[in-house]
């Protein structure tokens, strides 16, 4: 039995139409040499108000080879009532499709601080193609500064900000490196607060600083953290990397530098009795400088005269965090996750934080005297 070709035709058609319909198309894709790849983005606050962000973004400059590479980077500025507009009209500003895909830094400007910071995240995480897992620092005092610092170790292939807070370049104890995830999660979340490190740039632009941190607690104005207090905070977080204590005791003065550290905590609630917050610290080290000679018999007291130091430290640092309600170390959050017998776990939370003291042991343990016998 012969089936008409008119009859073949019509599935083959049918099956080629949908096939076209399913595969996608070319428009949208654009070669390497179409496009221009935006490395970090500046959002800073103007007085206009119908104007009210400036948005500046960094951009990688391609070339053939790094001797020929005079010019590394390129910088678009905009102020426009929305980041979307900004944008969109810095793309009139190159002949080449911008690329978000490298995006790995955002710095927001000081005055930025002042407004409503989940509204303003809340554009970079509808856009596909930025990075979930991006950075995110505060610049003073502005973001644009901050972008347009070039410092002398930079590469055409690296970027500066990049090797600061991937921890494959620098490690510090000062830094600390904030996701865009994250920080959105606990602007949203109860119980816990964010923290953002702090660029500054020198007045040359040839180098950036970044060694200490802002804490943004929940309806308060920003609270600023020291280096030392920074340095606490990573300890306290279990993300130290490479911290050292300066001790002082009578006339003998010596830094230890930490290498391992790990901390706990344990929030205790009995009834008819004060509210404790237990955090224990454990660390070991070997002592790097000191103004006399040590004895190595003498480890045990030198480990206790650190340990005091550090007590005290943390517990006034806990302490300001108490007296301004903020929350950094997610303690809320634990109370919340460890307490279901009620429904309203953080209205009881916060008034047992307001109560609560602090119990802090640390045990450091300093293994040796250095090299030097």
């Amino acid at each position: 039995m012969k089936i008409p070709i008119q009859r073949l035709r019509r599935p083959f058609l049918a099956t080629a139409l949908a096939l076209s319909l399913i595969l996608p198309s070319g428009c949208g894709f654009k070669d390497i040499d179409k496009r221009i790849f935006v490395l970090s983005i500046g959002i800073d606050h103007t007085d206009n108000e119908k104007k009210p962000y400036k948005v500046t973004l960094k951009l990688a400059v391609p070339s053939r080879s790094l001797k020929e590479s005079d010019t590394k980077y390129t910088y678009l500025t905009k102020e426009s009532e929305s980041f979307s507009s900004a944008i969109r009209l810095l793309k009139t500003h190159v002949d080449k499709e911008l690329d978000f895909g490298h995006t790995k830094v955002i710095v927001f400007g000081e005055e930025i601080l002042h407004h409503d910071l989940a509204d303003i995240t809340d554009f970079f995480l509808r856009r596909r193609d930025i990075q979930t897992v991006a950075w995110l620092a505060i610049g003073t005092p502005t973001a644009e500064s901050v972008l347009k610092a070039e410092p002398a170790s930079e590469m055409a292939s690296s970027h500066a900000l990049f090797n600061l807070f991937d921890q494959t370049g620098v490690e510090s104890s000062y830094i600390i490196s904030t996701y865009l995830f994250d920080f959105h999660r606990k602007m949203l979340e109860t119980g816990i607060d964010p923290v953002l490190p702090v660029l500054r740039s020198s007045k040359n632009k040839k180098k950036i600083i970044v060694n200490s941190a802002t804490l943004l607690a929940k309806n308060k104005a920003p609270i600023n953290l020291s280096p030392q207090e920074t340095k606490l905070y990573n300890l306290m977080n279990n993300n130290t990397q490479k911290l050292d204590i300066i001790v002082k005791e009578e006339k003998l003065l010596y830094t230890v530098s930490i290498d391992t550290a790990k901390t706990n905590f344990k929030i205790i609630t009995k009834p008819k009795h004060k509210p404790v917050l237990k955090l224990d610290v454990t660390m070991k080290g070997i002592i790097e400088e000191s103004n006399q000679h040590m004895n190595p018999k003498k480890l045990d007291t030198y480990s206790k005269y650190a340990s005091k130091k550090v007590e005290k430290q943390i517990t006034a640092l806990l302490t300001k965090f108490q007296e301004n309600k903020a929350d950094p170390l997610g303690f809320g959050v634990r109370y919340k996750a460890t307490h279901l017998h009620t429904r309203d776990t953080y209205k009881e939370w916060k008034k047992l934080y307001s109560e609560i003291s602090f119990d802090v042991n640390v045990k450091a343990s300093i293994m040796s005297t250095g090299i030097i016998e």
